[in-house]
């Protein structure tokens, strides 16, 4: 059997295979929130059998996210909905991870389907 089926344990980490998911930004969250989408999204590759699978780039401040679609771990309240996620995640066998991140001097443009440029009033306006 090829080694990327095999298990692979990493200071005390087991996974049951080296397929990792890589962290994919998404621009679902609202507020930094993840939802409903995340959970059925970051899922299916534990039901596929992922040995890990990352949650997106998670901003670490409000003013550190790229979009303001993206992911947030800035205040404790965004804990809550992340947590059934890691326990589906790990129920289902696969071992959640999380990317933090900070966008630096490219944080709050527009999402990608918006042109990412800067965001300015009428984006807000528009796109809440």
């Amino acid at each position: 059997m090829s080694a990327l089926f095999q298990p692979l344990s990493l200071r005390g980490v087991t996974f049951r295979n080296r397929i990792a998911i890589s962290p994919m930004s998404q621009y679902r969250a609202r507020d930094g929130y993840a939802n409903a989408w995340h959970q059925v999204h970051l899922g299916r590759f534990a039901l596929g059998g992922a040995g890990l699978v990352f949650a997106e780039a998670t901003a670490v401040e409000a003013d550190g996210r790229r979009t303001h679609g993206d992911l947030g771990l800035w205040e404790d309240g965004q804990i809550a909905p992340l947590a059934p996620i890691a326990k589906f995640l790990a129920d289902e066998g696969a071992v959640p991870g999380i990317q933090l991140g900070h966008a630096g001097r490219k944080a709050s443009e527009r999402r990608p389907w918006h042109g990412e440029t800067p965001v300015d009033a009428e984006d807000e306006a528009e796109r809440d």
